[in-house]
């Protein structure tokens, strides 16, 4: 991993990060000054976190939500142990899609058996993380920079594939061709994670308040 002068990423010092990010690209201050610095989010580095990303996918957050609760009373808790032992068609009894099932059944089996250490990719660089965890079955591009962004709390990392980060920068470039841009962020490089952050919040905030508008 690459050292940064301020450090590891943190709730402490993510505005710092915000504000340095603004500094040096007029849409990202823009950003700023409209809809002000966006809650700092993490999620707990582990097998859980996995879990619920794979739920994620491709469906709205409250029925995920909705899911991995009924998992978690359950089975007594979400862990690898727990899930592969529940196995798959426990697992599409309690919601999940059978591919899900098998996803998150597989995933739990890989770390029971030590062929993936979640504890491990902690020390690993972002492209060796994500490549190992894009190995698992169900795990992507998407789902693996989710996990580093807010897992392992990484800076430069790009969610390739969200629809939300490439309707943001759609908007923030209107009149220009985004689509490598909205693909690998790279113009943000190497604070992608916090300039994602930043599009996330300023989407979700327009997107709000343009349905607020159209209400009144």
């Amino acid at each position: 991993m690459k050292k940064n002068h301020l450090g590891p990423l943190t709730a402490a010092n993510f505005p710092t990060y915000v504000h340095l990010l603004g500094a040096r690209h007029v849409e990202m201050q823009a950003i700023i000054n409209e809809w002000g610095i966006p809650a700092f989010w993490a999620r707990r580095p582990g097998f859980e976190t996995l879990f619920l990303i794979i739920l994620q996918q491709q469906i709205s957050l409250s029925v995920a939500s909705v899911i991995y609760r009924r998992v978690m009373i359950s089975l007594g808790g979400v862990s690898a142990k727990k899930v592969f032992e529940a196995g798959p068609e426990k697992l599409h009894s309690l919601g999940l899609t059978k591919q899900k099932a098998r996803y998150c059944a597989e995933l739990a089996s890989a770390v029971k058996e030590k062929r993936l250490s979640i504890k491990g990719l902690e020390r690993l660089d972002d492209s060796t993380a994500i490549t190992l965890l894009c190995e698992q079955s169900g795990i992507g591009p998407w789902s693996s920079a989710i996990y580093l962004m807010s897992a392992l709390k990484r800076l430069d990392v790009w969610s390739p594939g969200d629809l939300a980060l490439r309707r943001g920068v759609e908007k923030l470039f209107p009149d220009k061709n985004v689509k490598h841009l909205a693909d690998t962020g790279e113009k943000w490089a190497p604070y992608r994670a916090i300039a994602a952050r930043l599009i996330w919040h300023f989407y979700n905030n327009a997107a709000s308040s343009k349905a607020n508008r159209d209400r009144n």
